[in-house]
């Protein structure tokens, strides 16, 4: 028997990047993963071909935009599988052009983003929780938020805003449900090496950060994926309301400390 022998999950915005791995991931672990994807032709074909390969995967559809599809996508897999026991909110958005400062930023997208984000957890933990209470078997909730949310940034003002609302959403979930059994954590990636982080930043900036990475590599999808496995597991049944970085180190070591490495990456002693 594997972690999440007989789980039923459900995680957001799964189609690529880290919640495909964390889908990945838990369907190894034994779980039947219900991918939440938009509906469309790649996302359905994606689904069918993994489904094909192994029956674990499978799909429900809802619109990470439109709010409204939040709580139909819990009912359809309850009604289902008669349970949902682990709920992962992957989903979160910023924008690199408008999201700025306070006062170089956009003011309508500060608000936009910072709706969205929070939203997009809100809704689902809301019908989660209510579905969790009604079968009565408790379930585990993971938000993926962002060291962004406990490290101010010189620019993505409202992403960082959102995902520090998201760190203390998750621990008023825990705090509340707890005598449900359900557990409520979050996991905060720090650089992570998914395709689209890959593709859309400068290699200076990569160097840059890399140097405020005590372990002197960008994270993988698989860092995340894996975490997420043992939050959602019966391994940490009495770990809840937390707030886990999965980020190298970044943000822990003094602020001269990226000044005192030398080439090789250790102090010079």
């Amino acid at each position: 028997m594997t972690a999440l022998t007989n789980k039923v999950a459900i995680v957001t915005a799964s189609s690529r990047g880290i919640g495909f791995a964390i889908a990945q991931e838990m369907v190894a672990a034994g779980a039947i993963v219900y991918m939440a994807v938009r509906d469309s032709e790649k996302n359905r074909n994606l689904v069918a071909k993994l489904h094909a390969e192994n029956d674990r995967y499978r799909h429900v559809i809802y619109n990470a935009f439109e709010f409204e599809t939040y709580e139909p996508m819990i009912r359809e897999v309850a009604q289902k599988e008669g349970h949902v026991d682990i709920l992962v909110n992957n989903f979160g958005r910023t924008d690199p052009e408008k999201d700025l400062t306070v006062t170089t930023g956009d003011p309508e997208m500060f608000f936009t983003i910072l709706k969205t984000n929070v939203a997009s957890v809100y809704y689902s933990c809301r019908y989660a929780v209510k579905q969790m209470q009604q079968q009565k078997t408790g379930g585990s909730i993971i938000n993926i938020s962002s060291v962004g949310g406990a490290t101010p940034d010189v620019a993505r003002t409202a992403y960082g805003t959102s995902k520090a609302a998201i760190n203390m959403l998750t621990q008023q979930v825990a705090t509340q449900y707890a005598h449900d059994g359900i557990r409520c954590n979050a996991i905060m990636p720090g650089l992570i090496a998914t395709d689209a982080a890959v593709n859309n930043m400068p290699a200076q900036f990569w160097d840059t950060f890399i140097k405020n990475v005590p372990l002197n590599r960008p994270g993988k999808p698989t860092d995340i994926a894996k975490a997420a496995v043992f939050l959602a597991s019966d391994d940490s049944s009495y770990i809840t309301g937390q707030l886990l970085p999965v980020a190298g180190g970044f943000g822990m070591p003094t602020p001269i400390y990226n000044a005192t490495l030398g080439k090789d990456n250790h102090v010079e002693g």
